[in-house]
């Protein structure tokens, strides 16, 4: 059963103009009621879910912004599973943070609470790029909070970076890469810009206000994050994901990747699990309601009591199942982002040898291009390949 959870906290000071993760601008926090729903949520997943019994291995809280959150609703909420639960001996406690909200007595409590691991929301260090992106934090805020971070003890920090948006150049993404690589942080994880439905970029491009990066800038631009990373001893171990050593990788997100079950609380969250009901109902899902108001209205009200051990309609989460072909499908396309690529002998314990086989057999043509690779224990795409991933997959699949 799932021994990784993830904590939705879907509040901020304001919207960043990319951003399409559930959350809302906000004056206050409902720390006590959202605190309340959360608990209430967990209670409700453990009686549909009687197996949550396992220590947890990874908890990352996740937004939204949860640094504008107190030290004291994490230590509520770190202690509440301690009890029910418990932890594995070295858990893996990620916080995401604005550089905006560090400051040091709000570390202290951070770190007093349990948390271990800070991934801290730099995006880019130029005044334009942040003013673009709706940042609410400049360039010598990230500086100072990572200084901060240091000096309070935490000895694992993620840095996030978004380039490739309109207006970037290759010598600014450089001067970006510099800095970064100056503060020297555990982990980066560096993402091109997408533009999802409802943001305001999307609009802004939609209506010839500003004008995408070309698509052969943004892959000068890929090589140019991974050269600079690697000489400065980070290593991309995921398509967008770079670490100082194999224990600095995030635990939580490999999780992911390696499509293990998890449980999502919070407005916006999802969970699943494998259930293997049959071809049909191999992996089952929820997915939360995301205004975090009718979340909590119906958490703190009268939960719906699960009846026996399947997913019940609820009016404040939504479930879905995923068939036996749609399930194998996901293990490659996931796995094949990691770097290591995906384990054959764990492909064929889930879902037969003929799948694996006939995936190796679509493979070899791949193979000749020189954009994947395989041996009798692995399969991986190759530094050809790894622009042209979602091409790569829909051929094998």
């Amino acid at each position: 059963m799932p021994e990784n959870y993830y904590i939705h906290l879907p509040f901020c000071r304001s919207k960043c103009s990319y951003c399409a993760f559930p959350s809302v601008a906000v004056d206050r926090v409902p720390e006590k009621e959202y605190l309340k729903a959360l608990l209430a949520e967990f209670r409700f997943r453990r009686k549909l879910w009687p197996g949550l019994t396992k220590p947890l291995s990874t908890l990352y809280f996740g937004g939204g912004t949860p640094s504008l959150f107190t030290p004291s609703f994490f230590s509520k909420i770190i202690d509440f599973f301690a009890c029910e639960v418990g932890f594995v001996a070295a858990p893996e406690i990620t916080l995401e943070a604005n550089p905006a909200d560090v400051n040091r007595d709000k570390i202290r409590g951070y770190l007093a609470a349990g948390i271990n691991r800070i991934s801290l929301g730099a995006q880019t260090f130029s005044a334009a790029g942040l003013r673009l992106l709706g940042r609410r934090h400049d360039a010598a805020n990230i500086s100072q909070a990572f200084t901060s971070l240091r000096q309070a003890g935490i000895t694992n920090i993620s840095l996030d970076l978004i380039y490739a948006w309109p207006g970037q150049s290759c010598e600014n993404l450089a001067a970006d890469l510099d800095k970064l690589t100056t503060l020297a942080p555990e982990h980066v994880s560096a993402y091109t810009l997408s533009y999802e439905s409802g943001c305001e970029i999307t609009r802004a491009v939609a209506a010839g206000e500003i004008v995408p990066v070309p698509e052969p800038l943004q892959i000068e631009m890929m090589s140019l994050v991974e050269d600079n990373l690697d000489k400065a001893g980070l290593y991309r171990y995921e398509v967008s994901n770079f670490s100082r050593s194999r224990i600095f990788q995030s635990r939580h997100n490999l999780a992911y990747w390696q499509l293990k079950d998890f449980i999502g609380l919070g407005a916006g969250a999802c969970g699943g699990r494998r259930c293997r009901q049959g071809p049909e109902q191999w992996v089952e899902r929820y997915c939360n309601l995301a205004d975090p108001e009718l979340y909590m209205r119906h958490l703190l009200g009268a939960v719906s009591e699960p009846d026996g051990g399947s997913c019940e309609p609820v009016p404040w989460s939504e479930t879905e199942t995923v068939n036996f072909s749609g399930a194998f499908a996901e293990a490659l396309m996931m796995g094949l982002r990691l770097r290591q690529g995906i384990v054959l002998a764990s492909l064929r314990n889930e879902y037969g040898p003929d799948m694996v086989a006939a995936v190796l057999a679509r493979a070899q043509l791949l193979q000749s291009e020189g954009m994947l690779d395989f041996d009798e224990s692995r399969l991986w795409i190759t530094d050809s390949g790894l622009y042209l991933t979602d091409s790569i997959i829909n051929r094998l699949v």
